[in-house]
């Protein structure tokens, strides 16, 4: 009996000498885990304004609740005391506090004067972590370019997402030591690294030219029926995009309750077939080849056969005479394709690259589409009987601003831009040469040729009062052909003597009408005129 005890004693012993030699490294590892405190430090995220200083986008501090649920006394009533200052279901919280593991989260991003009343009620096992939560003060303006963050400060959409290294700063940690109760010891900081706080954004957007885009986008989806729309405001000199509107819109503050047609930001994201705003460049590249001139008349008949396929009006009309100033002016899609014949593919293709359409213009935001435009090699023998009037391409509304830009700005090509400024030190926006694409001769040309499509043709419902506008229709069939779906657009400058806006306005699936110059260029004479006056741009001869 006694050599039983003598032996257990023993093993005791040496186990004990075990655990106070080979494992002593193991167990204080253990124990300081369980007394250390670590504490993420949010960055303070840059803010987002608009060309004006106005803010799109800025942050609050706020706490985050978290608990040690195995330090929580009586979880069932810390429950129900928590449950209407969070409205958070009592259950729920109850579940929260009883989650078998060393942390929980409460509740994330609490506004503070509710996080002050908790932390008053000194519950032990709770902790509060500083924190921020992303705010858009002016709800869903420009919700789609923005964007929005995620739980964890990080963006997930628009801009947000695009410029996340400058806006999200770094986060800093704080490592204390705690008491049995989960409560950090006054005076034990082990480690403390501060946060490095974000850069804020200066926009190209004019706040109140983009709440102006949204109303009449709206208004004009509402009055035809339609399924959304887009438009797009730039400087064609500088390529500094004033607004981007959208249809539908979302909330960035409710984001989850988002749709997905809500999500998109058509102006960048979408291709579709531009019908017949193509034929200015066509037009263009007939002018800058010299194989005519604005005044060069074509007798043409009511249809043409292109391989396969006989191309007709939009309209029915008699054989005539069409200068090419009347092709563009009656968007004539006969009158088009003799164009396109008369240049063939190789050089018709040369330009359309040449104006931005086969890739993408280069904006600052996520997801831009390329658009689609084959090579000349992969044409059928039909398809410039379709190309020149805007059939079988596809192109983005960002695109098709650029495009116009072009004529509107001497010839130039510049790169649509969003940001302006940046207080970030090593950052800055990127800027591009302008490259030149046809001459001044031509773009001045097409100018005059484009302000006679508002003056006697097709684009009379763009004008607006007081100044010359330019421009070009586009009613464009939506693929299946047949489907009776349509895109309606109008693509325009202002003021004609020397262009600083480029206005596009795209209505999407009209089903009360479908032609450009009746459904989209109301619009966009309310767009233009409003934002001639909010930016002071004076008439030009």
């Amino acid at each position: 009996m006694l050599a039983a005890f003598a032996i257990g004693l023993a093993l005791v012993a040496t186990r004990l000498i075990f655990i106070q030699t080979v494992e002593a490294g193991r167990f204080d590892r253990l124990a300081r885990k369980q007394r250390m405190r670590t504490v993420n430090l949010a960055p303070q995220r840059g803010v987002i304004v608009d060309r004006e200083g106005e803010a799109l986008a800025m942050s609050e501090d706020v706490l985050t609740i978290c608990a040690t649920p195995y330090f929580v006394n009586n979880p069932g009533q810390v429950a129900a005391r928590l449950s209407p200052l969070l409205r958070i279901k009592r259950a729920e919280l109850l579940r929260r506090l009883t989650r078998p593991s060393g942390f929980s989260y409460i509740a994330r991003k609490v506004p503070m004067p509710i996080a002050r009343k908790i932390r008053a009620m000194d519950i032990p096992g709770l902790e509060f972590a500083p924190d921020t939560l992303r705010r858009y003060p002016n709800g869903c303006l420009a919700s789609q370019v923005i964007g929005f963050v995620g739980t964890d400060n990080k963006g997930l959409a628009g801009l947000e997402l695009y410029y996340e290294k400058i806006l999200g700063g770094r986060p800093g940690q704080l490592v204390t030591e705690q008491d049995p109760t989960g409560r950090p010891i006054p005076g034990s900081t082990i480690k403390q690294s501060d946060p490095v706080n974000g850069e804020d954004l200066q926009l190209t957007l004019d706040r109140h030219i983009q709440y102006q885009a949204e109303v009449e986008l709206e208004r004009a989806v509402r009055e035809w029926g339609a399924a959304g729309g887009t438009v797009v405001v730039m400087n064609p000199v500088n390529g500094e995009l004033l607004a981007l509107a959208n249809s539908p819109s979302f909330n960035p503050n409710r984001f989850s309750e988002a749709t997905t047609e809500s999500l998109r930001n058509r102006a960048v994201t979408d291709a579709y077939e531009p019908g017949s705003t193509m034929k200015m460049i066509t037009a263009a590249t007939a002018l800058q080849e010299q194989i005519v001139t604005p005044s060069t008349s074509f007798f043409l008949q009511s249809t043409i056969r292109v391989a396969d396929r006989t191309i007709h009006e939009a309209h029915d009309r008699a054989a005539r005479d069409f200068t090419v100033t009347d092709i563009v002016t009656h968007s004539s899609n006969v009158g088009a394709v003799t164009l396109g014949i008369k240049l063939g593919k190789t050089r018709l293709y040369r330009y359309i690259e040449a104006f931005g359409l086969t890739k993408r213009t280069g904006i600052d935001f996520p997801g831009e589409s390329a658009g689609v435009m084959p090579a000349p090699k992969d044409w059928s023998r039909s398809t410039i009987g379709n190309v020149p009037f805007g059939q079988g391409i596809a192109a983005t509304p960002i695109q098709m601003a650029q495009a116009m830009a072009v004529i509107a700005n001497g010839g130039l090509r510049t790169r649509p831009h969003l940001l302006a400024a940046t207080s970030a030190p090593d950052a800055s926006p990127s800027s591009t040469s302008p490259r030149r694409v046809i001459s001044k001769k031509t773009a001045s040309q097409m100018r005059a040729i484009l302000l006679s499509v508002v003056a006697s043709g097709t684009g009379k419902s763009a004008a607006v009062s007081g100044y010359k506008v330019g421009g070009k229709t586009g009613t464009a069939q939506k693929p299946p052909y047949g489907s009776g779906k349509y895109l309606a657009s109008f693509i325009g400058f202002a003021p004609a003597g020397r262009p600083r806006l480029v206005v596009i306005v795209a209505i999407d699936e009209p089903t009360c009408g479908i032609y450009g110059g009746t459904v989209a260029a109301p619009a966009f004479a309310r767009i233009t005129e409003y934002a001639l006056k909010h930016l002071r741009i004076p008439p030009k001869p």
